[in-house]
């Protein structure tokens, strides 16, 4: 059976292990903090049918391993599909990995005309040559151009030369002949992101697309909808489906650069904005959530902060979890108490209150009460000594884990999805 596994699968597994000790400590080493228990927990399996609801277990198109990693902070998920057998690191990408497994069972319904398929990945040795200059030459053809083409290619003006393509998005080919603008429209149709790194979801949106481009295949009647948000489970409000939309059909240069100038108008240093926008780890979708989720937090001090906590992800898991954490943090700002800014805390940021309460928000799984979350939670007790403080989670926390933050004072928030993340349309 075809296996599809995240790459980044062992990176991710080495952030994880820290991203605590990155989130709740920036003294351990210079204060020599020692934890409130001497007795810690450890990595555990837990069972899939304890976790999730029993209809999400199973499926025609799937079945979920009962066994479920913990690793002190994500559940890790094996998923046996009649497609391959896929990996989710965290409960929300195992959410999302259900979706584009349904998706994917509804385009291989789909019949496409594979010799028209196969001319359009032939046509590029025959493609007009004003296409083939755009890619060899792009600031003299748009110099060049005549006035109607100079108007298609405009918006690209303000990128040439500074995005990066990402292995997130199609060719620079691809996304000029107009594929990768069918593929959106399908993607969205299907409740899937254009911009997913799932090998055999982006194998069927080629085939469609590619299809459709050609003229092959009806999108309105060939696509059925499928539940979902593209991915986006994590969203501010009601407006996720929108928002995905949105992204899904809009170049991704287009992309780049609107969320270049959302963040110039910001405040933002535009060399450390180029920087962020071109980090490769993070997909043009991804880019565009955390961008719109820290523009909603208008007035909120130093949002520039997480730009640079941005720029140390290297690979797509780091980026993910970063993401998560900015749209955590907009969801608290907007729905529980309005935020005043956010301070560095070692790789990643704390919220601080107008009324001096810090808040960590972080979206793990299920958090045990090991050596590293030990001596971290003391050290930031410590340091803050006469100030509230807050942790804010997507999933659990252990009993002890529970037990011993209470200890230290701190305010305990469990399975804040929709306290922070809901919302109407």
């Amino acid at each position: 059976m075809l296996t599809s596994i995240n790459p980044c699968e062992q990176n991710m597994g080495i952030f994880k292990k820290t991203l605590v000790c990155s989130a709740l400590t920036f003294c351990i080493l210079t204060t020599g903090a020692v934890s409130a228990s001497a007795d810690y927990e450890t990595q555990s399996v837990l069972q899939a049918k304890s976790i999730m609801k029993p209809e999400l277990l199973k499926s025609k198109n799937y079945s979920v391993q009962d066994k479920v990693r913990n690793d002190g902070l994500f559940n890790h998920y094996t998923v046996e599909s009649r497609f391959g057998t896929f990996k989710a690191g965290s409960t929300n990408d195992f959410k999302i990995l259900l979706n584009e497994i349904g998706a994917i069972a509804d385009m291989k319904q789909v019949e496409t005309d594979d010799t028209a398929v196969a001319a359009l990945k032939q046509s590029g040795q025959n493609t007009v040559t004003g296409v083939k200059n755009m890619i060899n030459d792009p600031k003299g053809t748009l110099e060049g151009a005549a006035s109607g083409v100079a108007g298609l290619f405009n918006r690209a003006k303000g990128t040439v030369g500074k995005r990066e393509v990402t292995d997130a998005e199609d060719s620079r080919f691809e996304q000029i002949v107009g594929v990768s603008k069918s593929k959106g429209v399908i993607a969205t149709k299907y409740g899937v992101s254009v911009y997913s790194r799932n090998k055999v979801l982006q194998e069927e949106l080629d085939r469609l697309g590619q299809a459709d481009y050609l003229g092959g295949l009806g999108v309105g009647v060939a696509t059925s909808f499928v539940p979902g948000v593209g991915g986006l489970i994590l969203s501010t409000s009601g407006t996720a489906r929108l928002l995905n939309e949105a992204i899904n059909t809009t170049p991704a240069s287009e992309l780049w650069l609107q969320n270049k100038n959302k963040l110039v108008a910001m405040g933002m240093d535009s060399d450390t904005v180029e920087l962020f926008l071109n980090n490769p780890s993070f997909s043009p979708a991804q880019l565009t959530v955390l961008v719109t989720a820290m523009d909603s937090m208008k007035g909120v001090d130093n949002r520039e902060l997480f730009l640079k906590v941005a720029l140390q992800a290297s690979d797509p898991a780091m980026a993910k979890i970063i993401s998560r954490i900015v749209v955590m943090s907009a969801g608290y700002h907007e729905k529980i108490a309005p935020l005043k800014g956010f301070t560095p805390m070692a790789r990643l940021t704390q919220g601080i209150r107008k009324d001096g309460t810090r808040v960590v928000l972080l979206p793990t799984d299920h958090m045990i009460w090991n050596k590293q979350v030990a001596d971290a939670a003391t050290s930031i007790s410590n340091e803050g000594k006469g100030s509230n403080i807050e942790l804010w989670v997507l999933g659990s926390l252990s009993k002890q884990a529970t037990a011993e933050f209470q200890k230290l004072g701190w305010k305990v928030h469990v399975s804040v999805e929709s306290q922070l993340l809901s919302g109407k349309n």
